[in-house]
């Protein structure tokens, strides 16, 4: 009976969000655009894309209201008033970027090229100035550090994911090595942040999405300059927010 019981919930779910993804990110999601277009035609560029920040902020937060999922917001007042400033963050699941988008600050994201075929997404996440990443061009990566560069001198906020993919498991794998050169180069202010939770509402390689609880941790802004290499401030600020991850599995299990 338990049995019935769950695959009835999943079922009606799984038309939850069939609706869900056809009203908002469909319909709504192209009017955004189109209204997007019209803004920058008639106030430029930076009116229409302070518009869609307003928009994906929104959206982040919804999305997680949908799916019946709690998140718990740890640290908030961590946040800069104003960028320029990188958030570094762990990556669990495919909802860690609209949890960014709501509950921090609708950035660009340093992401693989693939996300451009998302329908609608892809749009969304090229019009906040994110840069993407072709993994089959050996230049590209090249390309991407100096547009990151380029981007954060103009006073914006990025986020980025050193650990280069999701987790399977929810640990903090190690972080790409020179994935924080910009910011150590040109001290740009870092946001260190821990997500945990986001893996068990869908996980790598699985199409099955169901609610969770999430926590979200801001820590405190972190100066690369008190660093004396770029392979010093990674190791520090991947230990900052695996170390949120190890105290929380500790707290689950005792």
């Amino acid at each position: 009976m338990k049995k019935i019981w769950t695959a009835i919930k999943g079922t009606f779910f799984a038309i939850w969000l069939f609706f869900g993804f056809v009203g908002v990110v469909i319909i709504y999601g192209s009017y955004v655009l189109i209204k997007a277009k019209i803004l920058e035609k008639r106030k430029g560029e930076e009116a229409s894309r302070e518009y869609v920040r307003k928009v994906v902020s929104w959206f982040g937060r919804a999305a997680f209201h949908y799916l019946w999922s709690e998140v718990t917001v740890f640290g908030k007042e961590n946040i800069p008033d104003k960028g320029p400033y990188v958030i570094v963050a762990n990556h669990q699941s495919i909802f860690d970027i609209p949890l960014i988008l709501g509950y921090i600050y609708p950035s660009g994201f340093i992401a693989k090229k693939e996300l451009l075929k998302v329908p609608l997404l892809g749009t969304f996440i090229k019009k906040l100035g994110s840069i993407l990443i072709d993994r089959d061009s050996p230049t590209s990566g090249a390309i991407a550090l100096k547009n990151f560069a380029r981007i954060t001198q103009t006073g914006d906020v990025i986020t980025i994911f050193p650990e280069g993919t999701r987790s399977i498991d929810g640990k903090v794998n190690e972080f790409k090595k020179g994935s924080l050169l910009v910011p150590y180069r040109y001290n740009i202010k870092i946001l260190p942040v821990t997500i945990d939770g986001t893996i068990g509402m869908n996980k790598k390689g699985s199409v099955l999405i169901k609610p969770g609880k999430v926590k979200l941790y801001i820590h405190n802004v972190i100066e690369p300059k008190t660093f004396s290499s770029e392979a010093e401030l990674r190791a520090h600020v991947q230990n900052v927010i695996s170390r949120q991850i190890a105290q929380n599995s500790l707290t689950k299990a005792s």
